[in-house]
């Protein structure tokens, strides 16, 4: 036979009123109810837990023991409810985090400081992989979310948008685009391009665009990490088209952004996506919203959730 919470509150409630009439009205049973939880208490535990008569109620030595025992229970039972309370309102837990290079060194940085501000006690984990890795991290439960350019045909996946994130061509003060006031594709044609491996959303967006003008997208480098492309890139050996969050929060210290001319400009639409065949973690949520409240801070028009 096993002990019940109810027996243990039932328990404590006579040890502290020593009557169980009052014990009783505090826990909002009948004496006959109470009295018989306290039995069955006994029975389990093999021992008297009162001594009373009919004028007194005291504990028993037994009773004495297991006193502290039962207040041990039922403080270590309300700590741990509160932090499931806690854990469910998104305020304690973690959160792991698949992004897209580009946006973990463009936007996710500022966006972090606030929720780390908000959220202390969230443990954070961040991954910066390529999209098909991020996109895999979510559907195997090993990200809890990801910010990553929209994926079509992923009926398993809900996506957010969060922002549209416009492209800039990048090149050194003194290559010839730098002179241009807009850019136009054909003016990139001609240049030597940096650009990502082939499972960069961005370069696979500039494969797109090339075919469309009749190209086939040569590039004079290829490469893994932003920071090997924007390096390149200030020492004169090629172009790149990169997202324009990227230009504020990276030193571009010798390289010049070209904007496109508006019918021409590209951009990708970043999604907070997570899998919708399970629940979301409860700190999935908050960490979106804060997401749109920054954005929104910085002029980008979020779509509603």
């Amino acid at each position: 036979m096993s002990i019940t919470l109810k027996q243990i509150e039932a328990f404590l409630a006579v040890a502290r009123t020593l009557s169980f009439s009052q014990a009783a009205d505090a826990v909002h049973l009948s004496q006959p109810a109470l009295s018989a939880n306290i039995q069955r208490l006994e029975q389990t535990l093999g021992a008297r837990l009162f001594d009373r008569d009919t004028r007194s109620v005291t504990l028993s030595v037994v009773g004495l023991e297991f006193f502290d025992i039962a207040c041990a229970l039922t403080n270590q039972l309300t700590r741990g409810l509160e932090h499931m309370h806690e854990v469910v309102s998104g305020t304690h837990g973690h959160l792991s985090i698949a992004v897209a290079p580009s946006v973990a060194a463009g936007v996710l940085p500022n966006v972090l400081v606030r929720y780390r501000q908000a959220y202390p006690n969230i443990r954070l984990h961040v991954h910066d992989v390529l999209t098909n890795i991020g996109i895999d991290m979510v559907r195997n439960g090993s990200a809890d979310i990801a910010l990553l350019p929209e994926q079509p045909d992923a009926d398993d996946l809900d996506q957010h948008v969060l922002f549209q994130d416009p492209l800039i061509v990048l090149c050194a003060t003194n290559h010839p685009l730098a002179s241009l006031e807009w850019v136009d594709w054909p003016d990139i044609f001609a240049h030597d391009l940096i650009v990502r491996g082939q499972n960069s959303s961005v370069r696979q967006l500039l494969e797109a665009q090339y075919l469309q003008h009749g190209q086939i997208l040569r590039p004079a480098f290829e490469v893994n990490h932003v920071g090997t492309a924007l390096g390149l890139i200030s020492a004169g050996l090629g172009i790149g088209v990169v997202p324009s969050s990227l230009f504020h929060t990276v030193n571009m210290t010798g390289m010049h952004a070209g904007q496109f001319k508006a019918q021409a400009a590209p951009y990708w639409t970043i999604c907070a996506t997570t899998p919708n065949t399970r629940s979301p973690a409860p700190t999935v949520e908050p960490f979106i919203q804060l997401c749109l409240a920054y954005l929104k801070s910085t002029g980008n028009q979020p779509v509603s959730l």
